[in-house]
């Protein structure tokens, strides 16, 4: 993936659109940016994520659509979800500092907010709780959609 160099202030206005960031102050935000938090682009076909490897990131699509894809027992990827702009990816690995569970693929071009927990350090608290909460909230919203996926299968 290739960084893009934009301006602060613009990445700043991108993050604020988002509803992962909506609590989130300007100063927050403002820290999370000039932490080490920043916007790349994947192109079509390239892997975001790949399955297996350890990579404490986090990824918020800004636009494009990502494909989420594991590997089954026969070595055969396959899509499970794909991902629009605002979701989140990455966020296991990013809490816990195990491995990928799946690959991510970029169907077409995407350009991404990272954010590495080092782009944590420099905020407060209050800040790193919110990003955990965030988290736990699109997490939750996940499972839901697959118990409700399966609750239609029967």
């Amino acid at each position: 993936m290739k960084q893009i160099n934009t301006l602060r202030h613009k990445v700043i206005q991108l993050l604020n659109r988002l509803e992962f960031f909506k609590n989130f102050s300007d100063t927050d935000i403002t820290l999370l940016v000039e932490g080490k938090g920043m916007i790349v682009l994947a192109e079509e076909g390239e892997y975001v994520i790949k399955e297996g490897t350890i990579d404490p990131t986090l990824y918020i699509p800004l636009s494009g659509v990502l494909e989420v894809r594991i590997t089954n027992e026969a070595g055969k990827e396959v899509p499970v979800a794909k991902i629009p702009p605002g979701e989140t990816i990455g966020e296991a690995a990013f809490l816990t500092d195990n491995p990928r569970s799946a690959n991510v693929v970029a169907l077409k071009q995407t350009v991404m907010f990272r954010c590495s927990r080092a782009a944590l350090k420099n905020l407060a608290p209050s800040a790193r709780e919110k990003i955990k909460d965030q988290i736990i909230i699109k997490l939750i919203e996940r499972l839901n959609q697959q118990n409700q996926t399966l609750s239609n299968r029967k």
